[in-house]
């Protein structure tokens, strides 16, 4: 068994185990078990373990009086499909992220992550403390669900290539495997993106189906040989922050008490900043782990980096002239970026700054 197998744990098992040793507050109700879909294989540290983390944090929190039966999809066969799950009445609520989504609700595409966009803590406030969540509610209230924040990637790598890539041009024809706003952004530079599960980036490589992968970051990413077909590293552009979501069938949730809801919510924040630092403190030791095993990184040139920032502006431009509650969500989280971006160089930036000169 791998190190994140035997972290594993049933969260029914778990609340039964709690239930059975609390004190449970006279005239409480019989346990609510909801069944919670996830999108990612539970072998996958990071993603799945912000879904186990909630699902413990309400166990504990409510005494054993809710427990969340976490189901795989192993099990549910619809890892980009969860949000029907939940709309369907199969699922009472579902991990996933909302990029998945964004086909049919595109204005949710931008909760996920924008290049150029918001760094995990920056999504963080956005969702929390500046509009962010009573704005994703309020699209979702028309889909019959609630969404929470739950889980952050924090940076993820700009993705791993069979070659360099030094100008614009030097995109054209790359057949990469990457989705939602970065792939239309890189089609504007001739590269073809390829939709590709995480389990067949590897053969996709082998067979030369593709040339470039954007995967996640070091942490996830050391798990495959993908170095062995494409050497180079490169580092961040596109995505400073993927968040994780949990959509929540609004009628149960509209169903419980009080109590209950603000556990939930409680819960969802909990396991949302504890995944930013189990990012951050698994993907430093990857990385640490890449370079000593002799893999490639790179940095795109400032002048590669300025034309995909413009064609990102552009293509948020037009998505917003599309669609209102897109343009609302864009501006939305462009007040909170460009207020850290005059912010954070006095700040963040200078503490790093400062302990790199040492």
């Amino acid at each position: 068994m791998t190190r994140f197998d035997r972290r594993r744990f049933t969260a029914a098992g778990l609340a039964t185990a709690i239930a059975a040793g609390a004190s449970r507050p006279a005239g409480a109700k019989d346990t609510i078990t909801w069944r919670m879909a996830t999108s990612w294989p539970t072998t996958l540290p990071l993603l799945h373990e912000a879904a186990l983390d909630f699902a413990q944090t309400v166990a504990r929190a409510s005494g054993g009086r809710m427990v969340i039966d976490v189901v795989d999809p192993g099990q549910h066969k619809q890892p980009v499909g969860v949000l029907d799950l939940v709309k369907s009445g199969e699922f009472a609520l579902g991990h996933t992220t909302a990029q998945y989504y964004a086909r049919q609700i595109p204005a949710i595409d931008y909760f996920t992550a924008v290049p150029f966009g918001l760094t995990a803590v920056e999504n963080h406030i956005w969702m929390e403390e500046a509009g962010g969540r009573a704005l994703f509610e309020r699209i979702m209230a028309a889909h019959g669900v609630v969404p929470f924040l739950v889980g952050n990637t924090n940076v993820q790598m700009g993705g791993w290539y069979n070659r360099e890539i030094k100008e614009p041009g030097d995109f054209q024809g790359l057949r990469i495997r990457v989705s939602g706003i970065t792939g239309t952004v890189l089609e504007r530079f001739g590269a073809k993106p390829v939709g590709l599960p995480f389990g067949k980036i590897v053969e996709a490589f082998a067979s030369r189906q593709i040339d470039a992968a954007d995967v996640v970051g070091p942490a996830i990413d050391a798990s495959l040989p993908i170095a062995e077909h494409a050497p180079y590293y490169y580092a961040p552009w596109h995505e400073p922050d993927v968040a994780m979501h949990l959509f929540v069938a609004k009628a149960r949730y509209d169903a419980l008490p009080p109590d209950l809801k603000e556990i939930l919510a409680v819960s969802a924040r909990s396991a949302a900043l504890r995944s930013i630092g189990r990012a951050q403190h698994q993907n430093a030791i990857a990385m640490a782990k890449l370079l000593a095993a002799g893999v490639k990184t790179r940095r795109f040139p400032p002048a590669l980096v300025k034309a995909l920032q413009g064609a990102t502006e552009a293509v948020l431009i037009e998505a917003g002239g599309r669609d209102a509650d897109s343009k609302a969500v864009i501006d939305s989280f462009r007040a909170v970026r460009d207020r850290a971006a005059a912010y954070a160089p006095l700040a963040d930036g200078e503490v790093i700054a400062t302990r790199l000169a040492q």
